[in-house]
């Protein structure tokens, strides 16, 4: 698992005009709470940042947060972008131990994409119906991802969100409902006929048609 540390300093202005100055000077404001404890008002290095905000498994990892000798670990909870520019705005931490019980929404990563028979033998398409699934485990537990297995699908198969096998001690958020787990995470799809082959199949269609009229004439 990726260990993610972030510098930060305490912000002492407050308001819109302390946070405009504060990004003008290349800082991203922070705000972190949770944990029984106050919320905690911190800045961050904007180039530092927007890298790690571009892996993905920032975004489910439990962070240490250094501000001075202090220690706390947090996860992400959001993230705020300038609409048109590639800019933080805002960033938003949530204090988290070891021990606590918390739910992440986590990435999915498919396995065995090419080996899958539907895919292999049968030219299919793998589709993604999900991405991502929410999940509820303690701290020490939480993954960077969850893994999918594709390797046995065939064409016109899928797996489901309930087939899943989850991480030790992972188990599904309580926003995952019961029929959601019938619902399919990937597909193989037969493979879509060319255009050409359409045309033709269309054309076979018009004169058997034609065919048939001119008997039921003759008769």
């Amino acid at each position: 698992m990726a260990n993610f540390i972030v510098e930060a300093e305490v912000r002492t202005g407050s308001g819109t005009a302390a946070s405009r100055r504060s990004r003008r000077e290349g800082k991203v404001p922070v705000v972190v709470y949770g944990g029984g404890e106050d919320e905690q008002y911190l800045l961050v290095d904007h180039n530092k940042m927007i890298h790690q905000l571009d892996v993905e498994a920032f975004h489910s990892a439990l962070v240490q947060l250094h501000v001075g000798d202090d220690l706390q670990r947090a996860i992400l909870r959001d993230v705020q972008m300038h609409p048109f520019k590639q800019q933080i705005m805002h960033l938003d931490f949530q204090r988290v131990s070891r021990k606590d019980t918390i739910s992440m929404t986590v990435p999915l990563h498919f396995k065995g994409e090419e080996d899958a028979p539907g895919v292999k033998t049968d030219s299919g398409i793998m589709t993604h119906n999900m991405t991502s699934v929410d999940i509820t485990c303690l701290g020490s537990d939480l993954p960077e991802y969850v893994e999918v297995d594709v390797s046995g699908l065939g064409l016109g198969e899928s797996v489901h969100l309930g087939e899943i096998t989850l991480p030790a001690g992972v188990q599904f958020a309580p926003t995952v409902q019961e029929a959601d787990l019938e619902l399919p995470v990937a597909a193989v799809l037969a493979p879509k006929k060319p255009q050409s082959e359409e045309d033709e199949d269309a054309d076979v269609a018009g004169e058997d048609a034609v065919d048939a009229a001119k008997g039921d004439s003759e008769e």
